[in-house]
């Protein structure tokens, strides 16, 4: 069985009822706290937890390995080592594109919608195509 790293998480204040969205990208808010990234969203990192009302604590992964759900049936599927960004759920999708924002490197492959698989956070990622 594989091994990974520490994880580095920070504590912020939820925008609402993130209790569905746990191992979602996250995105901040003007107000310093975190929302549920949606498609074009700057990703801040991945919720560990579940808060179930605004202003209450989640403990948001900006750093190292952590698990994301992911939607592997977009784009033909996640392989190991491609860059994801958030789809309209907050869910991992497979990112390409040019100047495009991303939060975390595939660690492992899913051909499937609503995987759960283990992912390097890497928040404010952004695609470079030179």
């Amino acid at each position: 069985m594989a091994t990974y790293g520490p994880i580095y998480t920070k504590t912020y204040p939820a925008s609402g009822d993130l209790s569905s969205y746990q191992f979602h990208f996250l995105t901040a808010e003007t107000d310093e706290q975190v929302a549920l990234a949606g498609t074009g969203s700057v990703i801040c990192g991945i919720q560990q937890n579940d808060p179930s009302v605004e202003g209450q604590g989640t403990s948001v992964a900006y750093g190292g390995f952590s698990l994301l759900v992911v939607d592997g049936t977009a784009g033909g599927g996640i392989a190991v080592g491609d860059k994801l960004s958030a789809d309209a759920t907050g869910h991992g999708v497979v990112t390409t594109t040019d100047l495009d924002d991303y939060g975390a490197v595939a660690q492992e492959a899913s051909t499937a919608a609503g995987d759960l698989i283990r992912v390097l956070v890497t928040p404010n990622g952004l695609i470079s195509a030179s």
